[in-house]
């Protein structure tokens, strides 16, 4: 670019370089107009030291720090990545005091996150980014999953923030995944077939020790003759920790059994702390062993299909598994005037709603 004419106070100075007196105190001050953007630089009122930038700048032959690097476009430090936060986030909560199912749950959903979004930097994640990936695993039919991962990305942003990582949420303005539960729910009509078709003693007293207390799979089988004092029987939800103490005296009239009537027929000639234990030595387990998670499992599930058959029932493609017996129990305990919610160790009572619910299993009595 050809440079505008030089005017009459400027003849002794290299291209692009111009002088500007100030008129309040007389100072001169030389300034430099890039050719080709038009931007200018102040170079202060050394002359020498301006006309030398100047003509380093016009020629680009000096390679020490100069205004060809001052002229230059910023170059913007890159920040850090998402990854580098999540490392940072899972010591935030392991420090949580978590169960272990929890844990483990939250290592696979991690890896997933770490997928998609670990080598982005964390501020440069969109609103958008996060969308398209909640959809892709809606769109996979796991709209559950989609919900749980959007809740715990948006706790991982919510701490980056606090912690100074990034500024915004992008995860606020996304909508969760509509989510339809598919399992089926247990009647007490399958259940009493079930329990008159348990073949295994201590299967008989999963079924009644599920229902009348209500609690998780993983309780169930915890429960040692030991929790059993005072009157109550104390259990520590492996969860959420809750500590809940029942009473032994809790009775179920729509199957006419109590409490403590079945912890008491838990007890037979084996020596053993569990409620639920084997009663002689089968395969590696001996006599007195609790019962795995998986045996109880696969127990439960051969039962139920067994005592469909019987009676007669059509299970679905999701058939109800043990834990729906804690719905059953929420259902029961309302209908004979308890608040099933202090039961199953329920903080809010809209948990135990969605427990209440039959989803359509139940005739409805109208008066």
């Amino acid at each position: 670019m050809v440079p505008r004419p030089r005017n009459q106070g400027s003849k002794d100075l290299p291209p692009n370089l111009y002088r500007k007196t100030d008129r309040r105190n007389g100072v001169t001050y030389y300034t430099y107009r890039d050719p080709v953007t038009g931007r200018m630089f102040g170079l202060g009122k050394d002359k020498d030291a301006a006309i030398r930038e100047a003509v380093a700048a016009n020629y680009a032959d000096v390679l020490k720090p100069n205004l060809v690097s001052r002229m230059a476009e910023p170059v913007r430090e890159k920040g850090k990545t998402f990854s580098e936060w999540l490392s940072e986030y899972e010591a935030l909560y392991a420090a949580k005091d978590l169960s272990i199912h929890t844990v483990r749950s939250f290592k696979s959903r991690k890896q997933r996150l770490e997928d998609a979004f670990g080598h982005i930097e964390i501020k440069l994640i969109r609103t958008m980014d996060v969308a398209t990936f909640l959809n892709g695993i809606t769109k996979e039919g796991k709209a559950h999953m989609s919900k749980v991962l959007r809740s715990m990305l948006r706790d991982v942003f919510t701490e980056a923030i606090a912690a100074g990582w990034c500024d915004l949420n992008p995860v606020d303005a996304t909508k969760a995944a509509r989510t339809k539960v598919k399992r089926e729910r247990l009647s007490l009509a399958l259940w009493k077939a079930m329990h008159e078709e348990a073949d295994r003693p201590w299967l008989q007293r999963a079924l009644e020790l599920g229902l009348l207390t209500g609690q998780r799979r993983e309780d169930v089988r915890s429960m040692k003759f030991a929790d059993d004092n005072d009157g109550h029987l104390h259990v520590i939800q492996s969860k959420t920790n809750a500590r809940l103490r029942i009473s032994t005296s809790l009775r179920l009239e729509a199957i006419g059994l109590d409490l403590k009537t079945v912890i008491k027929q838990c007890r037979d000639r084996v020596l053993s702390k569990h409620l639920l234990h084997h009663s002689r030595s089968i395969g590696g387990m001996k006599a007195g062993a609790p019962i795995k998670l998986d045996t109880l499992t696969r127990a439960f599930a051969e039962l139920r299909d067994r005592a469909a058959a019987k009676i007669g029932v059509t299970l679905s493609d999701n058939p109800p598994t043990f834990h729906e017996m804690r719905s059953l129990a929420a259902r029961l305990h309302a209908a004979e005037g308890r608040d099933p919610q202090k039961l199953l160790g329920h903080r809010s009572a809209a948990m135990t709603d969605i427990y209440k619910d039959s989803r359509g299993t139940e005739w409805i009595d109208v008066a």
